[in-house]
């Protein structure tokens, strides 16, 4: 009787941890198979994404990362938002704050990059533009509703210059060296590296106006949230991932950069002269709700939206799975 006691005892415990094997194996599996399209424009402003890309950071986290390109981040955002397929994007803040005036729906999971010098006015010289001033009556190519946009703002704001003193021609980014080496625009208000290809393509025939470091850009992983809802664990997992693309980056400059420049088709020694120039972490500070609320202002004052208040861009923030990953990369009051 004992004996068939034990047996019986035997036998259950084996069910038990066959059934927690293949419970464990199911999940795991899952795990292993999670996906995520993300929406990505071609800029090595998401070095981190691209090296996480490359040295299978996302694999290691058990993400099937699936890419859809698009000629700006503003492009990103909007297909995000337009349809359930893509499930997050990357963008700077004025496609954010561009699309907060009517929904909310979307939220930051953080902050992978920022650069003082992304964006420049580039004009050709045989306009006769040497300095800010003469840009007054020329014709400018810029992506409207997209950090260029604002820039240019900022740019004619601080010369004494408005908007209203150029003729805007709205076109994506990556067309825009090729209208300024046409000649059918006088100016481009634009990011990297499209100031770097159009400088390399016309030499001398044109000049960088200074801006002084007046636009702090950003760019940021920005998600659905009924995404984030469903999936909070899949998104730990990308930040984590992107964490890992940061500290190879970091510490592995010359191949990072060839990596970047592989993956997005870039000469070598476009993306080297900008590199520098972006510092390259995971964040959510104070800084960007000050950014989006400062975007705001400008879209409200100069009537590209018809909103007349300034959303709570503390709903645009998800802040809680950066904070599993990485405390202290969090800074923003209330978050």
């Amino acid at each position: 009787m004992k004996k068939s006691v034990t047996t019986t005892i035997i036998i259950a415990a084996f069910f038990l941890m066959l059934i927690a094997f293949i419970t464990g194996c199911n999940r795991n599996t899952s795990q292993q198979n999670e996906k995520i399209v993300i929406g990505t424009s071609r800029v090595a402003l998401l070095s981190s994404f691209w090296i996480a890309e490359n040295k299978g950071f996302f694999k290691e986290e058990g993400l099937n990362v699936e890419v859809r390109e698009f000629e700006s981040g503003r492009g990103a955002l909007q297909a995000m938002l337009t349809s359930e397929s893509i499930n997050m994007c990357a963008a700077s803040q004025t496609p954010v704050v561009s699309n907060s005036f009517g929904r909310n729906d979307y939220a930051i999971i953080g902050g992978t990059v920022q650069s003082y010098n992304d964006d420049k006015v580039l004009a050709r010289l045989d306009r006769g533009i040497r300095e800010p001033a003469d840009l007054k009556g020329k014709t400018i190519g810029m992506t409207g509703r997209s950090a260029g946009h604002f820039f240019l703002g900022l740019f004619l704001a601080y010369h004494r210059l408005q908007i209203s003193d150029i003729k805007i021609i709205d076109m994506e980014a990556p067309f825009l060296p090729q209208a300024l080496a046409d000649g059918q625009v006088d100016a481009i208000a634009t990011w990297e590296p499209f100031i770097q290809k159009a400088m390399k393509s016309m030499g001398n025939k044109v000049l960088v106006l200074p801006s002084g470091g007046m636009y702090r850009k950003d760019f940021y992983f920005v998600a659905r949230k009924d995404f984030i809802e469903k999936k909070p664990d899949a998104v730990r997992r990308f930040l984590r991932a992107i964490r890992k693309g940061i500290n190879y980056l970091q510490n592995n400059r010359d191949e990072a950069i060839f990596i970047v420049g592989k993956r997005l088709n870039i000469d070598k020694e476009v993306v080297d002269a900008t590199w520098d120039e972006l510092r390259v972490t995971l964040y959510l500070d104070q800084s960007i709700l000050i950014s989006l609320e400062d975007e705001a202002r400008w879209a409200i004052r100069n009537n590209i939206t018809n909103a007349k208040k300034v959303p709570n861009y503390l709903d645009y923030i998800h802040s809680d799975a950066l904070k599993a990953v990485d405390a202290r990369a969090v800074t923003m009051a209330g978050k």
